[in-house]
């Protein structure tokens, strides 16, 4: 019995003292410097939006004090610290799956719902401002882009359907109507339309990417360039299935990079003139429908692998893999870096959630010339909470993370404060790992 007690307090005490390879020490909606949490979150509130699917809320949005979340066909803006409402709006419409985050910028809050509506409203008093019905209708699939006063999104109604790319003036040009008709500086028609497609846009042109236009097939598909003025074709690259997420350009490598529902992660080059050109890709063996994040030239990004998912580090130069980690889930949305910590630690921290349940987040440490995994449980919600998500991760500036699953929830998290609480978490968690690890030797044996 002596003996037995003392190999368990052995094995404790290994585990303990290498909780470090399990444990995390400590531009853009993809990038943060907020220091966040690192390693085990508490949760600050959990916010519950109606039941079902229609009452979904969307992914909520940060800004200054507040989060802005839609949910129905109300838009609300809500206490940053309690998730208490402040105020909230009627709109002229609902977000059917509740996807897509709402945009602040410009002073203005902006919507996109289905049926091709975007509505716009003023953030202070979140009065209506206008509203834009796009001919061709369609789901609101895709995230709303501003750039230099006009704010970019697109429809889709059916791979097999047309559906329109679009341009708006963010401009209120009647501010005594606050329900005045926009009309769309230019629409850009594909067969196929446009699915979960963000743009890149820069001082010549918008990019993004297209469904290939055929049912439940990996085709040709299309990475689109347009004048961002009048909307006139400018270049465009083949690539195969169906292009499900945005464009990242990072100044860093000077390339774009998209990825595909086929399975590959995409990287290409744009001239001064808008032509795109160069590219390159990485078969990631499952389909990707996240925008790839890039930071010190590396490239983050999930896919899908057989019934679970990965999270796959690529060189951003050569596209070459660096190194990959299974997850629990498919990681359906884009990732969020955090460099809050680089200049102490050098370490950087990505952040994801995965669509299987509980529904929680994964943060992956990260720093130069690593090659392999650092992966840490940083929040699981419980029983009553837990659901499947394809939620994206935000973060405000004191490091709070915000999130929500396919529970109707919505939460924030924060670092939890040292104790033996977060001891235990931590040893559970090294005790869990050790034990796939082990389980991951004996099934290659």
């Amino acid at each position: 019995m002596k003996k037995a007690f003392c190999v368990f307090l052995a094995i404790v005490l290994f585990l303990a003292s290498s909780l470090s390879v399990f444990a995390l020490s400590g531009d853009s909606l993809f990038i943060t410097s907020a220091k966040t949490p690192t390693a085990f979150a508490d949760c600050i509130f959990i916010k519950k939006f109606g039941s079902g699917y229609k009452s979904a809320p969307t992914p909520p949005t940060v800004v200054q004090s507040t989060i802005l979340v839609v949910s129905g066909v109300k838009l609300y803006k809500l206490n940053a610290q309690t998730g208490e409402e402040i105020s909230s709006v009627k709109m002229q419409g609902s977000t059917l799956y509740s996807t897509v985050a709402p945009l602040f910028a410009d002073g203005k809050v902006f919507v996109s719902l289905d049926g091709g509506i975007v509505q716009a409203f003023d953030f202070e008093t979140l009065s209506p401002l206008w509203i834009y019905q796009d001919s061709l209708g369609g789901q609101a699939l895709c995230p709303i882009v501003y750039n230099n006063g006009c704010v970019y999104t697109g429809f889709w109604n059916d791979e097999t359907e047309f559906s329109n790319y679009v341009c708006l003036t963010a401009e209120d040009e009647n501010t005594e109507s606050d329900c005045e008709k926009k009309k769309a500086q230019w629409a850009h028609k594909e067969l196929g339309g446009f699915y979960w497609a963000g743009c890149y846009v820069n001082d010549k042109v918008v990019i993004f990417g297209k469904d290939d236009g055929q049912k439940n097939s990996n085709g040709k598909s299309k990475i689109i360039s347009l004048n961002k003025l009048s909307g006139e074709l400018v270049s465009s690259l083949d690539v195969e299935g169906d292009i499900r997420s945005g464009i990242f350009y990072s100044e860093e490598t000077d390339s774009c990079y998209t990825s595909s529902k086929a399975g590959y992660v995409y990287k290409f080059s744009v001239d001064s003139s808008g032509k795109l050109s160069s590219l390159i890709s990485y078969s990631a063996g499952g389909s990707v429908t996240a925008t790839p994040v890039v930071y010190g030239e590396r490239l983050y990004v999930g896919c899908q692998k057989n019934a679970s998912g990965e999270f796959v580090v690529l060189d951003a130069n050569t596209m070459e893999e660096i190194y990959t980690c299974e997850m629990p889930g498919f990681p359906q949305a884009s990732m969020l870096v955090s460099n809050g910590y680089e200049k102490e630690t050098g370490k950087i921290y990505v952040y994801s959630t995965y669509n299987k349940k509980p529904g929680g987040i994964l943060v992956f440490e990260d720093s130069k010339n690593q090659t392999s995994a650092v992966k840490t449980e940083l929040y699981s919600p419980d029983a009553s909470a837990s659901q499947y998500c394809i939620s994206t991760v935000s973060a405000s500036e004191n490091g709070t993370i915000y999130y929500k699953n396919d529970s109707g929830n919505i939460f924030a998290l924060r670092e939890q404060s040292e104790g033996f609480q977060l001891f235990l978490k931590k040893l559970i968690y090294g005790i869990k790992c050790l034990l796939e690890r082990i389980a991951a030797l004996f099934a290659k044996v």
